[in-house]
């Protein structure tokens, strides 16, 4: 199981928490740079249809993709508490996701969540927060995606 070895404890993982949408999903707070407000981006011609536009941040040009878009969700309209949570995924690749608000973070035990069974699916699985039924985002097939999105163009 996810025991410590040391302790005989059962580990847990602090994700953060945010909406697309009526849904809510979860990455993990390790993976999370900063947050920042929404700001005015600069559009990336051929891009992806998901990929609102790319952002400075301190020197480092991002792109930014828009979480609403990629999975196929309808946003929440005129919505003024949009953030952009700049995110590093394993490979090192950084970005940044347009989400609806940013909700809580949530210590999660990686044996309570469920696994969704498609290959090459954004979402790892399900976990119930609750009565909150959360989907936890890969961030290494979103940011695959990405490049291979941007170099195809």
């Amino acid at each position: 199981m996810d025991k410590d070895v040391n302790t005989g404890e059962t580990q847990l993982v602090k994700m953060i928490v945010f909406a697309v949408g009526e849904q809510e999903y979860c990455i993990p707070i390790l993976s999370v740079r900063e947050i920042r407000g929404l700001e005015k981006t600069t559009p990336l011609p051929f891009a992806p249809p998901y990929v609102c536009g790319a952002i400075n941040l301190r020197g480092i040009i991002l792109t930014v993709i828009n979480l609403a878009t990629y999975l196929n969700v309808a946003p929440e309209p005129e919505n003024p508490r949009r953030v952009v949570v700049i995110i590093e995924a394993s490979d090192g690749t950084v970005c940044g996701l347009l989400v609806d608000r940013v909700i809580d973070m949530a210590d999660i035990k990686p044996s309570d969540i469920q696994v969704v069974a498609e290959k090459g699916n954004s979402l790892s699985g399900l976990v119930m927060i609750g009565e909150r039924m959360i989907g936890v985002l890969k961030l290494d097939v979103i940011a695959h995606e990405l490049i291979n999105g941007m170099q195809a163009e």
